[in-house]
């Protein structure tokens, strides 16, 4: 792992008699077996993303705008546990979540005891074990894969495998939100990968599992991937819970918003989320559609990028702020179904604190504001200071129906108080690529932009707002007392403690503006009546594809 700037090696330890263990391979491959013509589990079920992944390894997917990879990978691989539709935690590779009474984390917070599930294989037949979690660990420390976030696993100072099913981490320092983040929802959200497979392989950044993951843990397989196109997967008939209902899964990417309404009206989905605008008109032509509603732990917002004068200046963002009608874009655009958010605390979170608030809608306040600031009206009624107009680019990505909608009225407003506004519009991919292939957000090629971050099951937000290691720091915003804050709260185990200390970070966000926060959505899914078991939660549609059937 890397620590100031030196790469530090990691303890990983497993027992003698794992590392004798030699895995037997089983002779029938995941998807090898074909259901015989008419039967029921011949169907495929048929569901959309916006955009092409840009990688099928999960320990390189991301989770921003629409949280394409995660949807794909929560197929074919499976974390220590999941949540359901109402946010209850649901062991998923894991017998049991760690807990101080059950003997899985100490009491001090810095050694937590993983017991993984019996009978888990891989989709080849091959047993998971714990010799995998320490694989994969090493995977996601190694400073040459191009993991999203190490958030905490650079923590670990030792890790070890008493024996197949037993996983030891220690910490090097109490991370209240480790259980929250190992192998599940984080910054980064993490699964464990085939050490048999992937061992021998060569580098993983440049493998051909990333575009092939021939091997996986769960429900289904991956069957091929037609790039621009769509993506196959098969039932895998090795999985613990059983094979699935379902034979086959066919996901197309589709990025255009106004495409994959017309495939859902049409029968050539079985699922697709919608914008609220659109579920009107979705019922008046379908009424036997169904409607499944997530919170989710996404939030939108307007990132300022504080390192392009004249956002700086924490006067010129706040009027911004003022300038912008949120909760009448949640009005107007999301018909109210979209919950005006005041900072990055998911509405489910513990961390939530409702008297929290960004600077209201006040046009006039806006206007007196950038009058403080130097920023006059001149001809036209629009704004100048040392000849120099106000002005900004604004860039979006056209894959979403409701943050087009929304940099329209932005602009609309911004206009109005004498704020001149270009809006960029750049595909999804591009957007949200790594600084090293030339993503706008993380090289800071833009002045705001509309952004969708998804939060973690634990309010851990250093990803967002840290000077340094916020790998989705967009803005670039760097407040010591923010930082100091932050670090502490990660470190408190007690959470009422948390919470006070999360609601000073969130107070000195919505004074210094960095983040015009817009909404935090109420996700509607269409699907259609033949479809069983669909139960969003509040990260993917797809956690519980191995419940799902087709009537």
């Amino acid at each position: 792992m890397t620590a100031n700037g030196r790469t530090v090696p990691i303890h990983i330890a497993a027992s003698n008699a794992l590392r004798a263990a030699s895995w037997a391979v089983a002779l029938v491959a995941a998807g090898c077996s074909q259901p015989a013509s008419g039967d029921a589990r011949a169907s495929t079920l048929r569901f959309d993303v916006a955009a092409d992944p840009a990688n099928l390894n999960p320990l390189f997917a991301h989770t921003d705008a629409g949280n394409v990879e995660g949807q794909l990978a929560h197929l074919a691989f499976e974390p220590f546990f999941d949540l359901d539709a109402r946010g209850k935690p649901v062991p998923e590779l894991l017998a049991e979540l760690p807990t101080v009474a059950n003997g899985g984390l100490s009491r001090d917070g810095r050694t937590i005891t993983y017991r993984l599930r019996a009978g888990v294989r891989w989709s080849d037949g091959v047993p998971l074990t714990s010799r995998d979690v320490l694989f994969t660990l090493h995977a996601i420390l190694d400073p040459r894969n191009p993991v999203g976030s190490h958030e905490g696993y650079d923590l670990i100072d030792r890790a070890q495998a008493p024996n197949a099913h037993t996983v030891r981490f220690h910490l090097r320092r109490a991370w209240a939100p480790a259980v929250a983040t190992f192998f599940t929802y984080g910054t980064s959200p993490q699964y464990v990968l085939p050490e048999h497979v992937l061992a021998k392989a060569g580098p993983l950044a440049t493998a051909a599992f990333n575009a092939k993951p021939s091997v996986g843990d769960g429900p289904f397989t991956f069957v091929a991937w037609t790039r621009g196109d769509r993506v196959r997967y098969a039932a895998n008939p090795t999985y613990w819970r059983g094979a699935p209902k379902i034979a086959r899964i066919d996901v197309r990417i589709v990025p255009d918003p106004g495409t994959n309404l017309t495939l859902l009206q049409a029968g050539d989905l079985d699922f697709n989320l919608v914008a609220p605008s659109q579920q009107n008109a979705l019922v008046r032509s379908n009424a036997k559609l169904g409607y499944a509603y997530a919170p989710t732990a996404l939030i939108a917002g307007i990132a300022l990028n504080v390192t392009h004068p004249p956002l700086d200046d924490a006067r010129v963002r706040r009027a911004i702020a003022r300038a912008i009608d949120r909760r009448g874009i949640s009005t107007k655009i999301t018909l109210g179904k979209y919950p005006v958010a005041e900072s990055d605390r998911p509405r489910f979170s513990f961390a939530y604190d409702a008297r929290i608030a960004q600077p209201r809608y006040d046009p006039a306040a806006a206007d007196r504001t950038l009058d403080a600031a130097g920023y006059r009206r001149g001809p036209g009624g629009m704004r100048r200071k040392d000849g120099k107009p106000l002005a900004f680019t604004y860039v979006q990505f056209p894959e979403t129906t409701t943050g087009v909608r929304a940099a329209a009225l932005v602009q609309r407003e911004l206009f109005d108080r004498g704020i001149d506004v270009t809006i960029k519009s750049i595909s999804n991919a591009q957007l949200f690529l790594p600084a090293r292939d030339g993503g706008t957000l993380a090289r800071g090629g833009f002045d705001m932009a509309y952004v969708p971050w998804t939060m973690g099951a634990d309010p851990d937000d250093r990803f967002l707002l840290a000077c340094t290691g916020g790998v989705k720091n967009y803005m670039r915003y760097c407040d010591r007392d923010v930082d100091r804050l932050e670090s502490a709260a990660a470190a408190e185990p007690d959470r009422a403690k948390r919470k006070l200390a999360y609601a000073q970070i969130d107070a000195r966000i919505a004074r210094d503006v960095p983040i015009v926060y817009l909404f935090n959505p109420n996700y509607i899914y269409a699907y259609a009546p033949r479809l069983q078991g669909f139960a969003p939660n509040a990260f993917v549609p797809t956690w519980n594809a191995y419940a799902w059937s087709l009537r």
